[in-house]
């Protein structure tokens, strides 16, 4: 006597409460935590900038005397221009895919997640080059595994002998002293140097 199976009376269905994707959380991504958009309302324009000198330049003050004017000083300002690229990524859907789509599906959703997430990964991809490169920040430092000499530390993943409080300290010193008294608010490092620390 033929008998009933599971498998023949049911058909295989998508689940309605799960889909799989792999996506970094975007919290993970730091080019704009670390150099904020600045709005703009046009493509091209220009931007002032001032003279870093007048603004550090000692030797001006005197003494006054009583009834005197004190000692003027002015500033200059330059300018420079900048472009604001637009970058862009799409996806289609026809309508009878859309039609056709399964409940346990949203892939307008899916999409826009999708294009954002490539746009996040290009835009990450992209300040890393330019600021992550040789002779962007005045002096490059570099991680030796041996005796370190001028602008080298002692790899920080060498526990015994690194020592990356002082080297941090140092190199921020360092950038302080070349850019005019301005300390360093932020630090930036890949995340093998970070697992090593």
């Amino acid at each position: 006597m033929a008998m009933l199976t599971p498998s023949a009376v049911h058909i295989d269905a998508p689940l309605t409460n799960l889909t799989i994707a792999f996506l970094q959380d975007a919290n993970g991504f730091i080019a704009d935590r670390v150099f904020p958009k600045v709005s703009v309302a046009k493509k091209t324009d220009k931007y002032y900038i001032y003279n870093r000198a007048d603004f550090n330049r000692v030797g001006q003050v005197q003494a006054r005397a009583p009834r005197t004017q004190a000692p003027r000083v002015g500033m200059t300002l330059s300018q420079d221009t900048y472009s604001a690229d637009v970058f862009s990524l799409a996806t289609d859907f026809d309508f009878d895919t859309l039609a056709n789509e399964d409940a346990a599906l949203d892939i307008r959703s899916a999409g826009a997640q999708m294009l954002t997430h490539q746009l996040l990964i290009d835009r990450e991809i992209k300040w890393a080059t330019s600021y992550f490169g040789a002779s962007i920040w005045g002096t490059d430092w570099a991680g030796v595994a041996g005796s370190p000499s001028t602008n080298q530390v002692r790899q920080w993943s060498d526990y015994t002998n690194s020592t990356p409080i002082q080297d941090v300290t140092n190199i921020m010193r360092t950038m302080q002293l070349k850019s005019g008294g301005f300390k360093p608010n932020v630090m930036v490092v890949g995340k093998e140097v970070r697992d090593a620390l």
